[in-house]
């Protein structure tokens, strides 16, 4: 080799070394800036341990790239190192591009871009995360990426040119290299980081080419208690409420409101604070209005398979709505218009979106409108971002005018209309004359103007039916498709979480002559509104259903929900109970929402001991929805409705509790039929509660007795986890009983007798149990029953007395 060669080589290798040390210190520093929030309230050990930890795999990568090209250099002959030097520069300049870019895809993800979101956007039509990501790239973070290629690219050309000092590189890659060996070291400890900003952008993005939309992890979920075709949710069941009288004026038409993209946290009746739904508070006093009402996937095309499907759509990451466009799975407008109602849908974006259009026609509407088919002289507004998207918008309250006129059309016949609004969903168009609501973030800004236009959408909807005389024949739904998040969690739009701004929305059902103001703590989801408006018309619901009436005898205490493009997030509530599961990184979130309704707390930290049994009840989970999209799919109806010809017993209970919420057993005649946790209890644990709060949270349980037993003479209710914080401390795990009802009789507290010694004993209204442990009740006979309870016991006398 020439000495002109070997100095060329030298300076490849050196271009080389650093290159990639240039790079690697840069990922760092990116890193750093991607979990600065998590840092922030680390200790200076734990800011350390977990950015080596987050640098993990951005140090490895760009390591397997400065040794690879190292040994082909060495390896191939001269004539290529020229190349080599370009493609190895060129590839690590690449890795740094993303990096940086990734900070936009963490700011609205709290991950990296991966193919599960591009198979979401919709990217060849429209977009909803990615158009998001491109709406932020703006002319500085473009100037920003030519500045770092040409850094990269100048320096490791300059220094290897000049023949800087070679150990500099060598010294970076090694420190960079130790840091790798600590981040392995600490694996296992989280540092209280989000495992998406772990992830190299590069090697996230390209491994998710090859994923399977996480149904692997589902797989290895659902093996956890190994009950791939049990079909029952895994949660207590309570009464559902008591339907309303017949009305006097038969009702006759239903309106489906939804508000796009908009949470409980946003709405007034519901804990928003700014002035900007009244419309929607105001109609709260002739409402039915939901607490603890769910989305079960945070995406507008999946809230159409809910609503209108009665079911919680198929779990994947692409919706069912270009999957199963054309499913005959008896939706609501169908089994309306055999009920003689016209239907009708009104989009005031593009229903083109993630082909709505066409799963609005299967879905049986008859009429299938958006803002392409009328003028709005308000305005259109028009989505202007990179990508070709079918995002845009007129105003809501164009879309409302229509709505007057198709009703106008044939206004003596019963109808059923639906609407989504269309300016709240990102990028957010705040109509005319924007208000200044005084936050810091602009775009927030344009979300509650937008918002306050669809209010008052909703608003001119309720005066027409009041004008025209027909609000009181006239059942309106409203609700929000699914949430919204601002940075809550580290996400940003509503697809990338399931905390309870993704997932937690308004429901409320409006009618003068049917509800008159009145508030449910009931767990429903989005599933359950198409049973609940049948039975309120008088409509029998299609076995196939997969929700529940809120007026069913016995119905779930808890509601699942999932979004499979950030991980695949899976996750419940039950009771107070709220968890959320990674499935593809295993972490696993346990949030108690009555004392952190904000989900500040991840009791699974440092409670360990908690995760089993929540991993458990999504195993079951995922093996019921599951076996019921398989029953579905093939064609087979399944019937997932409790057996109405089972008898029941339902018990009124409430309590108090210090550490866990009370747990109750129950026995028939010795046979075990069954538990319930009492969710609705209140903690004791800073305060006394006063026994009228106590009253005030009694909720119904419904026990299903599956086998056959005759004549039953006793029940047996045990209290199985008193827990008591001591002397002078106000904590303490009571149940509260009310009632019993079994065999159409009630059985209220002075029926109970003591098991166990002085296990409870009467307090008011309610036999209050203050000990583990168990009381009975003796139960009526009917006449069959008692007469061959007295024969049976003259029969044993009898023979007593012929004994010698």
């Amino acid at each position: 080799m020439s000495e002109l060669s070997r100095v060329a080589s030298a300076n490849f290798h050196a271009r080389l070394l650093w290159a990639g040390s240039l790079v690697l210190v840069l990922l760092i520093a990116l890193r750093a800036i991607a979990i600065a929030p998590d840092l922030m309230v680390l200790t200076v050990g734990s800011k350390i341990g977990a950015l080596s930890t987050s640098s993990f795999e951005d140090i490895a990568v760009v390591l397997v790239v400065i040794f690879s090209f190292h040994m082909l250099l060495r390896a191939l002959p001269d004539n290529t190192h020229k190349m080599l030097s370009v493609a190895s520069t060129s590839i690590l300049v690449f890795f740094a591009v993303a990096a940086f870019l990734n900070l936009t895809a963490v700011k609205m993800l709290n991950g990296p871009l991966t193919m599960e979101w591009v198979r979401y956007s919709d990217i060849a039509n429209t977009d909803v995360i990615l158009d998001s990501l491109l709406d932020l790239v703006s002319f500085g973070k473009v100037l920003a990426v030519v500045a770092i290629v040409a850094a990269v690219t100048f320096l490791a050309h300059l220094a290897a040119t000049r023949s800087l000092p070679g150990f500099a590189p060598r010294v970076l890659i090694s420190m960079a290299i130790a840091v790798m060996l600590l981040g392995a070291v600490l694996a296992e400890t989280t540092f209280g980081v989000e495992p998406g900003k772990k992830r190299n952008a590069v090697l996230a993005f390209t491994q998710s080419l090859f994923s399977d939309g996480g149904q692997e992890s589902l797989d290895r979920l659902a093996e956890v208690n190994g009950t791939l075709e049990k079909q029952v949710w895994p949660f207590d069941r309570v009464a559902g409420l008591d339907i309303p009288a017949k009305p006097k004026v038969p009702i006759k038409n239903v309106v489906l409101f939804a508000f796009e993209s908009t949470p409980a946290k946003q709405s007034e009746g519901w804990g928003g604070t700014y002035p900007i739904t009244p419309h929607l508070k105001s109609s709260l006093e002739n409402a039915l209005a939901f607490d603890r009402a769910y989305a079960h996937v945070p995406a507008s095309n999946y809230f159409l398979v809910s609503a209108f499907g009665s079911m919680i759509p198929e779990l994947s990451p692409i919706s069912m709505t270009y999957t199963r466009p054309d499913l005959d799975f008896n939706a609501l407008p169908e089994v309306l218009n055999d009920a003689g109602f016209r239907t009708g849908f009104f989009n005031s974006s593009d229903n083109r979106f993630q082909n709505t259009e066409a799963f609005a026609h299967a879905s049986g509407f008859s009429t299938v409108r958006d803002y392409r088919d009328w003028q709005c002289e308000t305005g259109v507004y028009e989505y202007t971002s990179i990508s070709e998207t079918y995002l845009n918008t007129s105003s809501d309250l164009c879309t409302v005018e229509r709505i007057k006129e198709w009703v106008e059309e044939d206004k003596d016949a019963p109808f059923f209309v639906a609407f989504r609004t269309g300016m709240t969903h990102y990028p957010y168009f705040p109509g005319e004359s924007p208000e200044d609501y005084g936050v810091e973030d602009e775009t927030y800004n344009k979300y509650l103007n937008a918002l306050r236009v669809g209010d008052l959408a909703f608003g001119k909807l309720l005066e027409y039916l009041d004008s025209t005389g027909i609000a009181e024949e006239t059942l309106v739904v409203v609700l929000g498709d699914h949430g919204e998040a601002f940075g809550e969690h580290g996400t940003y739009v509503h697809a990338a979480g399931i905390n309870e701004e993704n997932v937690h929305i308004p429901l409320a059902f409006v009618n003068p002559q049917l509800f008159s103001g009145t508030r449910s703590n009931l767990i429903v989801g989005i599933k359950d509104i198409a049973p609940t408006v049948v039975q309120l018309l008088g409509i029998d619901a299609p076995l196939s259903w997969q929700g529940e009436s809120i007026y069913a005898p016995s119905r779930y205490n808890g509601v699942m929900f999932f979004a499979p493009w950030n991980g695949f997030l899976i996750g419940y509530r039950h009771g107070d109970e709220k968890v959320i599961f990674n499935a593809n990184s295993g972490h696993v979130e346990i949030y108690d929402l009555i004392s952190d309704p904000n989900e500040r707390v991840n009791l699974a930290a440092n409670n360990k001991r908690l995760i089993p049994p929540a991993k458990a009840k999504l195993s079951q989970i995922v093996a019921t929805q599951r076996a019921y999209t398989k029953a579905l799919l093939s064609g087979e109806s399944p019937q997932v409705k409790i057996d109405g010809n089972l008898e029941t017993i339902t018990i009124a209970a409430s309590g108090t509790y210090y550490g866990e919420l009370p747990k109750v057993w129950v026995k028939l005649d010795g046979e075990d039929i069954g538990g319930f946790t009492v969710s609705s209890a209140l903690s004791n644990e800073h305060r006394a509660v006063p026994q009228e709060e106590v009253a005030a949270a009694v909720e119904k349980f419904v026990l299903t007795i599956e086998e056959e037993i005759t004549c039953p003479k006793r029940l047996e209710v045990y209290f199985l986890n008193d827990n008591w914080a001591g002397e002078g401390s106000t904590g303490d795990t009571d149940l509260w009983i009310r009632s019993v009802y079994f065999g159409g009789s009630t059985y209220h507290n002075t029926s109970f007798h003591e098991i166990t010694e002085r296990v409870g004993h009467n307090s008011g209204d309610f036999y209050r149990y203050s000990r583990s442990g168990g009381a009975y009740v003796d139960l009526y006979l009917d006449e069959e029953c008692l007469t061959e309870a007295v024969t049976v016991k003259t029969e044993i006398e009898n023979t007593s007395s012929s004994d010698p």
